[in-house]
């Protein structure tokens, strides 16, 4: 009996050790002086202010990251560079071809396959498609800016919006057109948006040369009569205008600036003088970086003069765009 109870005696001091054994020991560290202990906390609450700050501007950083909008620029499917090449390319392509024309030291079957393949060169780079696209995407690159902004700013600025209503809208003809930039303004304006090649649904396909003589209070040539290559035709496309635009009523020019300011045989003054033979008169005028804007307005005070091609200015360093009228 007594060996019995030294067995079970043995078992409970067993259990007993195994549960301390399994309970955290706890250690005790010596207690440093009261200079140690003020560095390390005030070393440790800096730290814990460092982790604080960074976590919160991770926070900050991946809520903007949320809140930041897409942009709403057009996705551009064509570099700038390559705009530029498309659009100079195709004017100097189309001017060729307008000199191989009138050579007439060419023969006429060695004329026909120059321009044809002249021609070809054109397809090559896309044609008229890619040229108006090009053009297109130059505007949306830059702010969707076009003329149409200034020439509305104009016609406010000279009342000529002033009491008109649906059902006496401004009459507007809108040449060379890529879509239809008084939409917005339809209240006023009733806009005929024309252009050989139409890139929009909203533009009419017309000749501006072959329009019947309607009556418009507004016509806009923005940079269509520096596309034209034949210099006798950008004539005709002036002496169109008095043909379309009411007595009283007004035309729109822009050109690119060097036409005015580099050209060898046009400058503003003569370029000025050519529509004031046709009746009109300059009412304001503008220049951009790159861009030279005419508004004019129709007298009954015509002048028929003829303006043959001349040099205006002598050197090697100008452009050779003219307008014989």
């Amino acid at each position: 009996m007594f060996f019995s109870l030294l067995d079970e005696l043995t078992i409970l001091l067993r259990q007993t050790l195994k549960r301390t054994e399994s309970r955290p020991r706890t250690s005790f560290v010596a207690w440093p002086s009261f200079s140690k202990m003020s560095d390390c906390s005030a070393s440790s609450h800096g730290d814990i202010l460092t982790k604080h700050c960074e976590t919160k501007g991770r926070e900050k950083n991946a809520k903007a990251k949320k809140k930041r909008k897409k942009s709403k620029k057009p996705i551009v499917e064509i570099s700038s560079r390559k705009d530029r090449r498309i659009i100079t390319e195709y004017h100097t392509l189309n001017k060729t071809i307008d000199s191989v024309r009138k050579n007439p030291s060419i023969h006429r079957e060695d004329k026909a396959a120059q321009i044809a393949a002249l021609e070809a060169k054109k397809e090559k780079i896309g044609g008229i498609n890619a040229y108006q696209k090009a053009s297109k995407l130059g505007e949306a690159r830059h702010g969707s800016f076009n003329s149409a902004k200034w020439i509305l700013k104009q016609l406010r600025a000279h009342n000529v919006c002033a009491n008109r209503t649906e059902d006496e809208k401004l009459r507007l003809l809108d040449v060379g057109a890529l879509d239809n930039n008084y939409k917005k303004h339809a209240k006023w304006i009733q806009c005929t948006p024309i252009d050989l090649n139409p890139q929009s649904n909203e533009v009419i396909k017309a000749d501006f040369l072959k329009l019947d003589d309607k009556k418009y209070d507004v016509v806009v040539l923005s940079l269509v009569v520096n596309f034209e290559g034949d210099i006798r035709k950008r004539g005709d496309m002036l002496r169109k205008c008095p043909k379309l635009v009411v007595d009283k009523g007004y035309l729109f020019i822009v050109f690119p600036r060097p036409c005015l300011d580099n050209s060898r045989y046009l400058n503003e003054e003569l370029f000025v003088s050519m529509l004031e033979s046709l009746g009109f008169y300059v009412c304001s005028c503008h220049s951009s970086k790159k861009l030279s804007f005419f508004m004019f307005r129709r007298t009954r005070q015509v002048r028929v003069k003829s303006f043959p091609k001349k040099i205006l200015r002598k050197g090697g360093n100008h452009n050779n765009f003219a307008i014989v009228l």
